[in-house]
């Protein structure tokens, strides 16, 4: 192995370039691992663009990014003996490190560590090095094994399912539910198939475009085309008038949230698994307190990739029909551009 390894590095807003850099190596419990394959979301397009400066995402310059990746086991660190994790196996990688002691993190709900920004803290791909590289060093404990019956491909979109899998658990999804998916991106469409696994009897997904018609084969039992058809207005037709139950929203639009409240029943839950970039979104606060609807935060999915490798593995869900738009490391700038233009769902660079 040599020294060192191509990456995509983000030198400047807007300025992603493939180069050079030293190879990580691992230390006391962690793992080096050979990337297999790397998605790009809405998150990094806006972090290219530099709209989450503020935020620390990146906390500076030069970045490598990539958050969404599977991968093969290359080389243990030092105490990791005991780690069932050996050469070659393959795996997928949480994103979120707590520092494993505040409140937060002793309560399973480390993406919320309560040290965020310490030394003890790290997001992947945000505020620590990502995956857009040949190789990654992280901490056993974030690796999850994968059978050799999930792809690499398929692996890589093991990070945003497990999201929807939390926002699920979040709103208490019941069997025989009815849903309400914004958004037929990737998010909203594996949402959408989560949703179908977890019981809901119904889900309706709001978008536009061709998008619609895929939804219809990861679950969708019906579409509204909001360039068409006021969302809200929509999904109460096709609900007697009543709501749904749930209302996951997908998109990081601010104007959605308000049509979610006007699309939900009395009593039911919205959540909010988007981000804006910072830009404000209204809410009717009379209708939430006085219907008594929760609207939740979903981030990341703590406790949440061993479902989802497992609904992966058992075909509960199905992911091919994503796999759809495939880079090599060279091209990842173009990869990046189909995500932008909505010419790509999910753009997979493999390494």
């Amino acid at each position: 192995m040599t020294d060192t390894m191509r990456a995509a590095v983000l030198r400047g807003w807007n300025d992603l370039r493939v180069e050079e850099v030293e190879i990580p190596r691992p230390g006391p419990g962690e793992v080096m691992v050979r990337v297999l394959a790397c998605g790009l979301c809405g998150t990094d397009v806006k972090m290219v663009e530099g709209a989450f400066e503020a935020r620390g995402w990146p906390p500076s310059l030069p970045f490598v990014m990539g958050h969404e990746w599977s991968g093969e086991v290359a080389e243990l660190g030092p105490d990791l003996e005991a780690s069932p994790l050996r050469p070659g196996v393959r795996i997928v990688a949480e994103n979120h490190v707590g520092c494993s002691a505040c409140p937060m993190c002793r309560r399973g709900r480390y993406n919320l560590c309560e040290r965020a920004g310490s030394p003890g803290y790290r997001l992947y791909g945000h505020t620590a090095p990502g995956a857009l590289a040949e190789y990654a060093v992280r901490p056993a404990v974030m690796l999850h094994p994968i059978p050799d019956t999930i792809s690499p491909l398929a692996g890589a979109l093991v990070n945003q399912g497990a999201l929807t899998v939390h926002a699920v658990r979040r709103v208490a999804l019941e069997p025989g539910s009815t849903v309400a998916v914004f958004g037929p991106g990737l998010l909203g469409l594996l949402s959408t198939a989560v949703a179908r696994a977890a019981g809901a009897s119904r889900v309706i997904v709001i978008g536009r475009g061709p998008r619609l018609e895929l939804a219809a084969a990861m679950g969708a039992d019906a579409t509204v085309d909001y360039e068409r058809t006021e969302p809200a207005a929509g999904i109460k037709e096709l609900t007697g008038g009543r709501g749904v139950d749930v209302v996951l929203d997908c998109t990081g639009n601010p104007d959605v949230p308000a049509q979610a409240l006007g699309a939900v029943r009395r009593g039911g839950a919205i959540a909010l698994l988007g981000l804006t970039g910072g830009k404000p979104a209204v809410l009717d606060i009379e209708r939430v307190t006085l219907d008594e609807i929760d609207v939740l935060g979903i981030r990341s999915s703590p406790n949440a990739y061993p479902a989802m490798i497992a609904l992966l593995e058992t075909g509960a869900v199905d992911v091919e029909p994503l796999l759809t738009h495939v880079y090599d490391l060279d091209h990842v700038t173009d990869a990046l551009e189909a995500l932008r233009s909505r010419a790509a769902i999910r753009p997979i660079v493999t390494l």
